[in-house]
């Protein structure tokens, strides 16, 4: 696997309306700090270099807490031929061999489907329940964070589903887990696939001590499909008064030239965090 060193600047950004870029203002010319590696090392893929990984800062603004930080490490990979299960044995392998050096050591991951993790917290279907039903369930179970979802739009499913999972289940992850199966309109750069029944994202995100450790995608390669995601994440901005993305049409080119293939992002600095029992990413940077 080839080692690659993509741009920090960047003249396009991720459209996702939950991600703040840093702007960086030059004279005539306006760029921003990259939130990822992924158009950079997407566009590498589809010049043939085969698989390759990234280790290096990524930058997201507003983001400051105990497991959050504006600037942090991510390691991020790339598997041409590879489908979701073969990387997650992947990704299971790196993390017991990095924790062969920590006292704390990773033990064998559950794998979950999101659907079935709503089930068996909420009792609904995350996939078919209406924001309504969301509601009832946020007003009744968690009556203190009803005032703080975003408003009406596109995206207000999402925010909700978003908020059951974060205050509902995640703290129940402690053992690690990867969750499958997300809901189609969180596919992000994902392809969706159908599983039990509803179309879902195929995506898996590891889970440790109720921490998201790393997010894998098997990789869209449609133009047409993420031009019509990048649009509704920009109406989902206009109706939040947040600034339009515009789309890297360079990466729109050459997306189709992208060889099947799986791809992760893993944060650094939160893996050492739990490696090392800490509970903050301060403890570790």
């Amino acid at each position: 696997m080839l080692e690659v060193s993509t741009p920090l600047l960047g003249a396009h950004t991720v459209s996702d309306p939950h991600i703040a870029s840093f702007v960086i203002e030059g004279g005539a010319q306006q760029g921003f700090l990259q939130t990822s590696p992924e158009f950079s090392m997407k566009k590498l893929l589809a010049d043939d270099s085969g698989p390759i990984y990234s280790l290096g800062p990524a930058f997201r603004a507003g983001e400051m807490g105990g497991q959050h930080r504006p600037e942090f490490a991510m390691l991020e990979w790339y598997r041409p031929g590879f489908g979701l299960g073969q990387l997650q044995l992947e990704v299971i392998s790196l993390i017991e061999y990095l924790g062969q050096q920590f006292p704390l050591k990773f033990p064998q991951p559950f794998i979950v489907s999101y659907s079935d993790l709503f089930k068996q917290r909420f009792s609904i279907n995350p996939h078919s329940a209406d924001t309504q039903t969301l509601k009832s369930i946020v007003a009744d179970v968690f009556p203190d964070h009803s005032g703080h979802l975003e408003g009406q739009d596109e995206g207000e499913k999402d925010d909700l589903l978003d908020l059951l999972f974060a205050l509902g289940i995640e703290p129940g992850l402690q053992a690690p887990h990867f969750v499958t199966g997300f809901p189609e309109s969180q596919a992000s750069l994902a392809r969706v696939g159908v599983e039990q029944g509803d179309r879902v994202a195929l995506r898996a995100e590891l889970y440790w001590r109720g921490i998201e450790l790393a997010n894998g995608y098997d990789e869209l390669r449609d133009a047409n499909e993420l031009r019509s995601r990048m649009a509704r994440d920009n109406r989902i901005r206009s109706a939040r008064g947040l600034p339009q993305i515009t789309p890297d049409e360079a990466l729109l080119e050459v997306l189709a030239k992208i060889p099947p293939c799986a791809g992760i992002a893993l944060g650094v600095d939160r893996l050492l965090m739990l490696l090392l029992g800490k509970q903050r990413l301060a403890d570790v940077l």
